[in-house]
C-alpha cells in the first residue's frame, strides 16, 4: 500500500522534499496557497491532494493550522512535516492530534519563541548570552546601556530579519525611537566570536545524526548569512564533538522527539553558546550543500523519520566541500542583473538560482530577504570552496540608481 505524506508549505528550498518522495514512491498531500500549489503540481505527480492557504495570511502561524488539519483529517497519513519556520506549530498539532511522529507540541512551541528557548537553556543550564524579554524595546533601556553592545531581535521571526546590533548610547535611543511600538522583544548581550550552526536528525529524542556548518555573515548591525561551509566537523573534529554533545543537550533542554532540527551557536573561549534552535530543516539551500557533502539525501532521511519508517542514519563522514553563498547588493538601486551568466559558469557552482528579479529596488541586505541570487558549492578541497566564496563575494551586481 502506498504511504502518504502531508507536507506544509513548498518554497523552492522545500521542493528537496518532493523530489525526495518521488524517489521513495510516497503520495503527497500539499498545504500551500494556490500559487504555489499550480507552480509545484504538474512536476511533481505524486501530489495527489492539497488544501490552499489565504495568501494574504500566509506568513501567520495560524494560517496554516485550519487547512493542515482538514487535509490531515482526509488523507489519514503516514507523517506530517513541517518545511519551514512558519509551518511548525501547525505540522506538530496535526501530529499530536493523530499519533504521528514529530518534535512535540512542546518542542515546536519553544522553537517559534525564543523568549522560551531562552528559559528553557537557563533551566538545563546551557550557555547562552544575557538577555532579557521586555514588552516594548525601551523597557529595556537601564539593563541595556550598562551591557553595549547588545543585539536586538523579535521573539518569533526568522532569517535575520528585525535582528540588529547596537553599540552606541547614541543607536541605542534611536533604536527605541524607531521600535518601541514593535511590541515584545528579545535583548541580548552581543557575543563576540564566529558563528556555526549543527544540525541534526533525532529519533525518539536521540541524535542519530549530527552535522556542523561555519557560517559567514554580514558585519554589525544585521548579520545577515552570506555563506555556509558544510560538513564543517571535518576541518574541526573537536568542535565537531562539542557541537554534537550541544546538540543532545538542546534535545533533551525542549523535549524534542522526533525529526531534522538545527541549533545556532557562537564560540566564546571554551563555549557554546547558543544563540536559538529550530526543528526544522535550515534554509539557505544547507540541506542540498549537506546532501552533496555525505553523499546521501538528507531530504530522505528526514522524511523516512517525518513517516515512521525503519530508520538507519546516514553515514558521518564527508566525501565533497561543500557549502551555499550568496550575491547581495552593494549599495541601493535597482537591480538589472546579478551577473549570473557569469559566474554561474565557474568551476565548482554546482547549482544557481536568482531570489531577486530585474527592476526590483535592491538594498545592502538588512535580511535574507534582501540577497539577490543563491549559488550551490561542490568542491575537491576546502581551500577551492574558500577561494569561491571570495569571488562571489567580490560580484557587484548591475544597478542603476
Amino acid at each position: 500500500m502506498t504511504r502518504t505524506l502531508v507536507l506544509i508549505g513548498a518554497a523552492p528550498m522545500a521542493e528537496g522534499y518532493l523530489r525526495a518522495a518521488g524517489d521513495l514512491g510516497l503520495h503527497v498531500g500539499l498545504v500551500e496557497t494556490a500559487e504555489r500549489v499550480a507552480a509545484v503540481r504538474d512536476r511533481y505527480p505524486w501530489v495527489v491532494d492539497a488544501q490552499e492557504v489565504d495568501a494574504e495570511l500566509a506568513g501567520r502561524d495560524d494560517a496554516w493550522i485550519r487547512p493542515t488539519g482538514a487535509l490531515v483529517s482526509r488523507l489519514a497519513p503516514d507523517g506530517v512535516l513541517a518545511s519551514s519556520e512558519i509551518h511548525v506549530l501547525a505540522g506538530a498539532m496535526a501530529q499530536e492530534r493523530h499519533g504521528l511522529p514529530g518534535p512535540g507540541l512542546d518542542a515546536a512551541a519553544v522553537s517559534r519563541d525564543k523568549g522560551q528557548q531562552r528559559f528553557r537553556f537557563a533551566r538545563a543550564g546551557l550557555a547562552q548570552p544575557g538577555h532579557v524579554k521586555v514588552p516594548r524595546l525601551s523597557a529595556a533601556s537601564e539593563w541595556a546601556l550598562a551591557r553595549l553592545p547588545v543585539v536586538v531581535k523579535p521573539l518569533n521571526r526568522a532569517g535575520s530579519d528585525g535582528v540588529e546590533r547596537v553599540a552606541t548610547p547614541e543607536r541605542w535611543a534611536d533604536a527605541v525611537a524607531r521600535r518601541d511600538g514593535e511590541g515584545r522583544l528579545l535583548v541580548e548581550e552581543y557575543v563576540e566570536g564566529q558563528e556555526y550552526s549543527w544540525e541534526g536528525l533525532v529519533s525518539d529524542g536521540r541524535v542519530r545524526f549530527g552535522s556542523l556548518t561555519r557560517k559567514l555573515t554580514t558585519e554589525a548591525p544585521h548579520f545577515v548569512e552570506l555563506a555556509h561551509f558544510s560538513a564543517h566537523e571535518q576541518t574541526e573534529p573537536l568542535l565537531g564533538k562539542a557541537a554534537d554533545a550541544l546538540g543532545q543537550a538542546v534535545v533533551d533542554a525542549i523535549g524534542m522527539h522526533t525529526g531534522i532540527m538545527f541549533v545556532e551557536f557562537r564560540t566564546r573561549d571554551d563555549d557554546l553558546v547558543i544563540m536559538e534552535v529550530a526543528v526544522r530543516a535550515p534554509g539557505d539551500h544547507c540541506m542540498d550543500a549537506m546532501s552533496l557533502a555525505y553523499g546521501t539525501d538528507l531530504f530522505a532521511h528526514t522524511l523516512a523519520l517525518a513517516t515512521g519508517s525503519p530508520y538507519e542514519p546516514p553515514p558521518g563522514r564527508s566525501l565533497r566541500h561543500t557549502g551555499s553563498a550568496f550575491v547581495v547588493a552593494d549599495r541601493e538601486g535597482v537591480l538589472e542583473s546579478a551577473r549570473e551568466t557569469e559566474w554561474s559558469t565557474w568551476p565548482g557552482v554546482s547549482r544557481h538560482g536568482l531570489d531577486a528579479t530585474p527592476g526590483a529596488p535592491v538594498r545592502p541586505p538588512r535580511s535574507s530577504a534582501d540577497r539577490l541570487a543563491w549559488a550551490l558549492l561542490d568542491c575537491a578541497t576546502p581551500e577551492e570552496r574558500e577561494a569561491l566564496v571570495n569571488r562571489l563575494r567580490a560580484v557587484r551586481p548591475a544597478l542603476r540608481p
